[in-house]
């Protein structure tokens, strides 16, 4: 069991234990990928969506773990929804064991583990977070307070402060509204991306591979991007919606759904804020 001791010793047994986790994910889900038994149905998830082989693998992965360990918590996960573990839960966890589901089962090679770990179950008391590539195994993590790392690396985002310069990344999936808001932003970044991972696509805005990642199609629920955010925002970057407005304080035990930007920095934002917004008033 993982107990608490020190201040420091608290937050590193958190992220170890994140990762941990992010490994069994990893060692269950990998030889899964792109093949048929990963596309299976086996059930409906958590917000009603289809539930595939590989997520719930994925799942049973933590759950099998936390068991074996003796680690008492509040389970929220993509497919399994919210599940108390154990007798007396010390925290929050919040799973997206399979993110990018799409590539994952075609074998695409874009897909990750998303993990995040909260003291109460609101999303401000975020304290630790894990993703992880289901492909190559490289880790972006961050404890609140204390930066954000790519294998172990302290991260930055990009300086590129002029969107003619960016490399963004877009989901627009099943969103025609979306396509036609983010057209004048595809008329003016040096190179449009749809990568297909949100919480990865983040972490990449975090490290300064992208400048910015945007999703306007108002369906992310908080258990997708809830790591990607503490990352990038400890990386010293942005996570905000459209407007401006942050993430509201809300408990990470419901299904909430948001449009977001994470970009690197307020300049980036400011610029595609100011062009979804002048498209939105042209129309």
């Amino acid at each position: 069991m993982h107990e608490k001791k020190s201040a420091g010793e608290q937050m590193s047994w958190k992220l170890n234990l994140l990762m941990d986790l992010a490994k069994k994910i990893y060692s269950a889900v990998h030889p899964l990928l792109g093949t048929a038994e990963a596309r299976e149905i086996v059930g409906l998830g958590f917000g009603g969506d289809e539930t595939r082989f590989i997520d719930k693998v994925s799942e049973k992965a933590v759950l099998q773990y936390l068991k074996d360990n003796d680690i008492s918590c509040i389970f929220i996960g993509e497919e399994y929804g919210v599940k108390k573990v154990g007798s007396s839960p010390k925290f929050y966890l919040i799973i997206d064991g399979v993110d990018g589901t799409n590539n994952a089962m075609r074998g695409i090679k874009f897909a990750s583990a998303s993990i995040a770990m909260s003291s109460t179950e609101w999303s401000k008391d975020l304290e630790a977070a894990v993703v992880m590539d289901l492909y190559d195994g490289a880790v972006y993590s961050a404890e609140k307070n204390r930066g954000a790392k790519y294998n172990n690396k302290p991260i930055k985002p990009s300086r590129i402060k002029n969107i003619r310069e960016a490399i963004v990344s877009v989901n627009v999936t099943r969103s025609l509204d979306s396509l036609r808001r983010i057209t004048p932003i595809a008329e003016r970044v040096r190179g449009l991306r749809a990568l297909g991972s949100a919480s990865l696509e983040i972490c990449h805005v975090a490290s300064g591979f992208l400048d910015a990642y945007i999703d306007l199609r108002g369906k992310l629920r908080t258990m997708d991007f809830a790591a990607g955010m503490l990352i990038i925002r400890e990386a010293g970057g942005l996570l905000l919606q459209p407007n401006g407005e942050r993430i509201p304080n809300i408990p990470l035990t419901e299904i909430n759904r948001f449009s977001i930007i994470a970009s690197a920095n307020r300049n980036i934002f400011d610029e595609i804020a100011s062009l979804i917004k002048m498209k939105e008033n042209n129309v």
